[in-house]
């Protein structure tokens, strides 16, 4: 309760210190800082579906001692679920970003956006593809997505009959190979994303090791 006491009283600090109008970076920001002060879960939504400003967003209630959980998808809007962590490091970060929220400055953002500065960047862009990955994996199967463009293909072959059996065999042909086309291009962007969150997950298990082994006397 203390902290989220202090969120509140550095969201009145930045108000009356910032004079300009607000960009709508600023409007964001402040509306995910709302709920971080008042709630233990958090959902933002990006009626856009862009994971990129999902992932800053996300970046920034880390510092505010949240976790991520997950993303998905409802209809063209990509939502992120972030729940408060309760891990002694979370409320150091807490602690440790009102401070910069009271000057005026979302933690690694340049200031008015949600741009990420360059020290914070490839955790920001980490976030992004969990975003993007659980987002499709969220998202339906490909069998039923298959199903579903297998059948659209033949209704248009169905449709176009009247204009004879060719026409009506080339445009059902045609539709299908571009919705295969579309579910190989996923499935590989899939592949992709998982591949470098693995990756992640090496590196930093080896820098964990790294940091937890003696130092060498010389």
């Amino acid at each position: 309760m203390t902290n989220m006491r202090n969120i509140k009283s550095a969201k009145r600090t930045q108000r009356t210190r910032n004079t300009k109008r607000p960009t709508r970076a600023d409007r964001l920001v402040t509306d995910m800082l709302r709920q971080v002060a008042t709630r233990d879960v958090v959902v933002l939504d990006d009626r856009g579906g862009s994971p990129r400003r999902l992932a800053a967003l996300t970046y920034i209630a880390v510092q505010y001692g949240f976790r991520y959980e997950r993303a998905s998808r409802v209809g063209q809007t990509l939502q992120v679920r972030l729940v408060r962590d309760s891990r002694p490091e979370a409320r150091e970060r807490s602690t440790a970003a009102l401070g910069r929220l009271a000057a005026g400055r979302a933690p690694g953002m340049r200031p008015g956006t949600l741009k990420p500065l360059p020290d914070v960047a490839p955790t920001v862009n980490l976030l992004k593809t969990r975003i993007e990955f659980d987002a499709l994996d969220d998202d339906l199967d490909w069998r039923r997505k298959a199903v579903f463009m297998s059948a659209s293909a033949a209704f248009m072959a169905l449709l176009l009959i009247p204009a004879g059996w060719t026409a009506s065999l080339a445009a059902g042909f045609m539709m299908a190979a571009v919705f295969a086309l579309l579910l190989r291009l996923e499935v590989v962007r899939k592949d992709r994303l998982g591949r470098r969150l693995r990756s992640a997950g090496r590196n930093s298990r080896r820098t964990d090791l790294r940091n937890s082994l003696p130092k060498r006397r010389h």
